[in-house]
């Protein structure tokens, strides 16, 4: 696992990946939607976080 560091970072957030996408590559869409994941992702575990309290 590596700890990537993402353009768009206003939480502060470390971000770990398997493997290490190409962001410097990336397209603006492409980027868009693998950031668009991310918070996706982790919306739905600070959910679950939130829940078990």
């Amino acid at each position: 696992m590596e700890e990537i560091e993402v353009k768009r970072n206003p939480l502060g957030i470390k971000v770990f990946v398997v493997g290490k996408p190409d962001i410097e590559h990336m397209t603006e869409d492409e980027y868009g939607l693998f950031v668009s994941s991310l918070e996706m992702r982790m919306n739905e575990y600070l959910e679950k976080m939130n829940e078990s309290k």
